[in-house]
């Protein structure tokens, strides 16, 4: 080990045992201690993890919920005891995790303050000291003398961490506390997250909100499953987080679509027998990149003759929402009258002007004679579901999405 390393991580692995029953009484469960039949599960939250940590890096683990993050900083803290390998800390350390665990609810927030102050070492005079700085830190002047059970959950954070700041450790485990409270509070929290990257202490910081890991991470580790994916680089390993959550996105947006019961109208002149969501090199996808280009496929048979129709594809914010439409009627694309028995396909493809998040497809047939008069053939409504990434293309316009059509 040199002497840069603050913290040493060798092939560490964790797991906890679930059991099957679920204990719905206080009896229940002492009967069940004596059970010879109970059953359990065991769940492999972190699997052979190791890296090192330097001394005075700002240090980043982000992985998505229930990857093993939090885990990992108690093992770290000492909460938690390994299944295997091994956990070397070389410094006094804090830990940020549960803020307020040590709170009292009987007790009046100034008492709190004093005990939890105790819990780090300081003596009272140390505490009288530093108690208007965390008063004020926490803004919780007008409430010191109430009971903290009286306390919103947002205000014992807040108290917890003004008090968990002032301790004189060389390393600080800091688990989502950035998550609570109003804007300036997080810009209080941000202030001092640079004064101790300026005063080169040692933080290990588990957050979801990358814009901070960006900020104020050396490194980052991802974890995934409870396997370490990447360590490195923090621009990086920002991307391989959000590769991660995006192909769960995906995941999810598919098996949502195929179990979509799809709202069908029209008279049934036209069927929509198929549809399906393409990048620009034919790969069916449910999820693609803000600017990147797509291509929408649908084929229609006709049951009866059609003088003009017009296929429409209409993306929503949310299912009730119209927001952007394609519509060969108004692009004035004419694909010409349809006879019986007659099958077309239509191809739409560009690129959408549309900001990241998720949208509802709806695919329709018309008979149209204007704009305001025209004939429901057959429509699917909100029938897909599709996901965009990325940044906000302000620049796109309709025009740059084409709607055509060939028979087959």
């Amino acid at each position: 080990m040199t002497n840069d390393i603050a913290i040493e991580i060798k092939n560490v692995s964790k797991s906890f045992r679930l059991p099957h029953q679920k204990h719905t009484s206080l009896k229940s469960v002492f009967v069940n201690i004596f059970n010879s039949n109970r059953t359990y599960e065991k769940q492999n939250v972190l699997k052979s993890v190791s890296f090192e940590i330097k001394h005075g890096e700002f240090f980043g683990i982000i992985g998505r919920n229930g990857s093993g993050k939090s885990t990992l900083l108690k093992l770290l803290a000492g909460v938690y005891a390994t299944d295997k390998g091994a956990v070397a800390v070389h410094g006094k350390l804090t830990p940020f995790i549960e803020l307020g665990v040590g709170f009292n609810p009987e007790l009046t927030g100034r008492e709190n303050v004093y005990l939890n102050g105790a819990l780090l070492g300081f003596n009272t005079k140390e505490m009288q000291a530093m108690y208007d700085d965390i008063v004020g830190f926490a803004e919780l002047e007008k409430f010191m003398d109430q009971k903290l059970k009286n306390y919103s959950s947002g205000m014992q954070v807040r108290l917890a961490f003004s008090i968990a700041i002032r301790a004189k450790s060389d390393i600080l485990l800091i688990d989502e506390v950035l998550a609570v409270g109003d804007v300036n509070f997080q810009k209080k929290c941000v202030e001092v997250f640079e004064d101790l990257k300026r005063a080169g202490r040692t933080i290990v910081f588990v957050s979801h909100s990358m814009g901070y890991v960006r900020d104020f991470c050396d490194r980052v580790a991802v974890i995934n499953n409870g396997e370490l994916l990447f360590i490195g680089d923090t621009e990086k390993g920002v991307d391989v987080y959000n590769k991660i959550n995006a192909q769960d996105e995906s995941a999810r947006t598919a098996a949502e679509n195929r179990s979509k019961e799809t709202e069908r109208l029209g008279n049934g002149d036209a069927r929509i027998m198929s549809f399906g969501f393409f990048d620009s090199k034919g790969k069916k996808i449910t999820t693609l990149a803000a600017a990147q280009d797509f291509l929408v496929e649908l084929d229609i048979a006709f049951n009866n003759p059609v003088k003009n129709p017009a296929v429409g594809i209409m993306f929503k914010k949310n299912p009730q929402e119209n927001l952007f439409g394609i519509n060969n009627f108004y692009e004035k694309q004419n694909f010409g009258p349809q006879r019986k028995g007659d099958r077309l396909r239509v191809k739409a493809s560009g690129t959408l002007p549309l900001a990241p998040g998720a949208y509802y497809v709806s695919f329709s047939v018309a008979d149209a004679r204007s704009e305001s008069d025209y004939e429901e053939l057959d429509t699917l409504n909100n029938t897909l579901k599709i996901n965009v990434d990325g940044k906000i293309c302000w620049g796109l316009l309709s025009s740059a999405v084409k709607i055509q059509a060939e028979k087959i």
